[in-house]
């Protein structure tokens, strides 16, 4: 991949990891920690307004410090463990990333490690030599400060980490990465679109076909160099895969017209455009986001949880993806370059996808959960207002159609089922159903 897209990917690995960010901070305070003694040596400081103490003081005082920041980060980490099964055994697996990226967690845990790593280097530095007598005073000072402040983001932490792991902030976190991938997926920024799109060549038709050097799911695709590839080469390529899929070792990533005859480099170029890895991320597979929340759903209604509340809060932020993904336009497929070329065929991820996406797993396994149909109901009705777009309102109806159907086997009590006609009659208004249509899907 082009170096700043291969930047970008990692960059959003190491955002989503827990030892990054405390890295960081450890190396700060290591530094910090040979500065502020160095410039204990050099100004020979004996006090600071608030402490003066000898070498036995300094000593206990920085014991102190390192072997209660060493207990409280082994604890701090046990509750992020904690915290992540909890995450995977009640919501889904697919939001432990999540967890793991949050910002605030990773911070206090590097204030942790960072005062302990300051604490003990300063300890190492205290000289009880006759002639060498040495009591760094305000690395003494800085190393209790950090700890006041290590006090005051542990009180933080506690609350925050059980703030994190409630259901609706999970959720709604999850919804607003979700919301923030839809402006930027692939094939945004791949060339630009036209409104003439040109009939495919036939299957009969020569072609370059690359493959997959190793096993695993797209992550990212990069779009400036497949572009600045298909016109060195003159070649029209059509994309066989997505974000997010998964292409076995050996399988088709895309194939080109007309035939090239291409070396080992060229080949490894057009692979190196596809960024893989072990599992999808939310770099800019905006179906992965929209997953995530169907998941949550699902075990929120298995047997197992029961909980139908939290399926119905997920359904809720589902109907502001969707609402936000409905006021979009579709992406072109065919990707022009600057001379008005047709460079690109990509495979692009429509709206049909994302409402499939997000409904379909969820109606299935909610026939007999009245609450939960009805929101599934609520869901369409909501999308449906935040578009004129005839194709897509088709789209929505044609969910409820198959939702309908799902509650008529599924949902027996004449109460339940008027309960649910309640929901569709107003969907039914909102998109301008006819009458005839209305009376063919009312359940029961």
């Amino acid at each position: 991949m082009r170096i700043t897209r291969e930047l970008e990917n990692q960059y959003h690995k190491l955002d989503s990891s827990l030892w990054f960010r405390p890295t960081l901070i450890a190396l700060g305070s290591a530094i910090l920690a040979f500065a502020t003694v160095e410039f204990d040596r050099v100004f020979d400081i004996d006090r600071v307004f608030f402490l003066r103490a000898g070498i036995d003081d300094a000593r206990a005082i920085l014991s102190s410090v390192t072997s209660s920041m060493l207990t409280v980060t082994t604890v701090t980490f046990s509750i992020i463990m904690v915290a992540l099964v909890l995450a995977s055994q009640q919501f889904s697996p697919r939001i432990i990333r999540n967890v793991m990226r949050d910002t605030p967690s990773q911070y206090v845990l590097g204030t942790f490690i960072g005062t302990f790593i300051y604490s003990l280097l300063v300890l190492g530095q205290i000289n009880d030599q006759a002639a060498l007598i040495f009591v760094p005073i305000l690395s003494l000072a800085t190393s209790i400060l950090l700890t006041l402040l290590s006090i005051v983001a542990f009180i933080y932490f506690v609350h925050h980490i059980a703030e994190t792991i409630q259901a609706s902030v999970l959720i709604a976190r999850a919804a607003e990465r979700t919301i923030d991938v839809l402006d930027r997926r692939f094939p945004e920024t791949l060339g630009h679109a036209m409104e003439h799109i040109p009939a495919p060549p036939t299957p009969s038709t020569p072609s370059t076909t690359i493959h997959n050097p190793k096993g695993g799911y797209i992550q990212a695709i990069d779009p400036v160099p497949l572009l600045a590839l298909a016109q060195r080469f003159d070649v029209v390529v059509y994309m066989d895969r997505a974000v997010g899929d998964f292409v076995p070792t050996g399988n088709p990533l895309l194939h080109m017209f007309p035939q090239r005859q291409l070396d080992r480099d060229a080949i490894a170029e057009f692979q190196d455009v596809f960024e893989f890895g072990l599992e999808r991320t939310l770099f800019d597979d905006v179906l992965f986001g929209i997953r995530q929340l169907v998941d949550i759903a699902l075990k929120a209604i298995s047997p197992a949880v029961n909980d139908p509340s939290t399926a119905i809060n997920a359904i809720d932020l589902l109907s502001d993806v969707l609402a936000q993904a409905i006021r979009r336009p579709e992406q072109s497929p065919c990707r022009y370059d600057e001379f008005d070329q047709l460079r690109v065929v990509a495979n692009t991820i429509t709206f049909r996808q994302m409402l499939g996406t997000a409904i379909n797993q969820i109606r299935q396994y909610a026939k007999s959960e009245i609450a939960v149909t009805a929101r599934l109901l609520v869901l369409l009705n909501e999308v449906a207002l935040a578009s004129d777009d005839q194709e897509r309102r088709a789209m929505l109806w044609e969910q409820a159609c198959i939702i309908t159907r799902g509650a008529d086997q599924g949902i027996s009590d004449p109460y339940d089922r008027a309960y649910i006609n309640e929901h569709l009659l107003t969907l039914a208004n909102t998109l301008a159903i006819s009458a005839e249509q209305r009376i063919m899907l009312t359940v029961g």
